[in-house]
């Protein structure tokens, strides 16, 4: 009879602790859950914190969630993007990119130029890609001497003896009034149009070449070519020039 009993009292004592266990998802420790969770605040869940979490997740509502943006090194971003404080986002300067990138709008890229004489004509380098610059303005000084164009004869890109005197006004005219210049070369309708815009470049840059010779910085320069675009027709003697501008 007592050996009875003592099974009884026993199944009562299992029955008496099992019934004390909540149901899951309840808990009141670690062991009331599965294996790898915890019991925070009377309920299961995967985290405790970010500390629980694999590496590039974070702990969120009890659970482990991927981090946004979460990076390693440059090579986990987005084209352009670069990896700081493990997340990705634009760069801030040159150093945040590649040996042979640069940082342009908050994105890394490869330079298509370092300056203006770099790209073709009639375009500017801006933010170093080849482009029309919308915003270049000549800066030159008010001054009280006139700026006079450079002709050319037909289909030639020579400065003549005629025109180095004017050029070298021009030059005296430059130094006084300071400031920044647009060289921009034209030419009459005659050829084609990728000719003629080859032909107003090469125009433009042979006046370069001789007012950097004079004492211009190349600095205060910018070569541009507007081809026939701008001719008349009524006298294409007057067509075929450099502008200071």
């Amino acid at each position: 009879m007592n050996k009875v009993i003592g099974i009884f009292m026993g199944i009562g004592v299992s029955m008496l602790i099992l019934g004390c266990q909540p149901d899951y998802p309840n808990c009141k420790k670690d062991e009331h859950c599965h294996d790898g969770e915890f019991c925070v605040n009377n309920l299961c869940q995967q985290c405790r914190g970010s500390e629980d979490c694999p590496q590039g997740q974070e702990c969120t509502g009890g659970g482990c969630r991927e981090i946004p943006s979460y990076c390693v090194s440059n090579a986990d971003c987005a084209e352009g993007q670069v990896c700081r404080d493990s997340s990705c986002g634009p760069c801030l300067q040159n150093s945040d990119c590649g040996d042979s990138q640069v940082c342009a709008e908050g994105l890394c890229i490869t330079a298509e130029c370092q300056s203006d004489q770099e790209c073709p004509a009639g375009l500017a380098c801006v933010n170093y890609k080849c482009q029309i610059d919308e915003t270049s303005t000549s800066q030159l000084g008010p001054g009280d001497c006139v700026l006079e164009p450079i002709y050319f004869e037909f289909d030639s890109s020579e400065v003549n003896d005629d025109m180095r005197t004017v050029l070298e006004n021009n030059f005296v005219c430059l130094q006084k009034r300071g400031g920044k210049v647009t060289l921009e070369g034209h030419c009459d309708a005659a050829g084609t149009t990728e000719y003629n815009m080859a032909l107003g470049e090469r125009r433009a840059k042979v006046v370069y070449k001789l007012l950097e010779r004079m004492g211009i910085d190349k600095g205060e320069m910018r070569v541009i070519s507007k081809g026939e675009e701008e001719s008349t027709g009524a006298n294409v003697a007057k067509d075929r020039r450099v502008e200071f501008k």
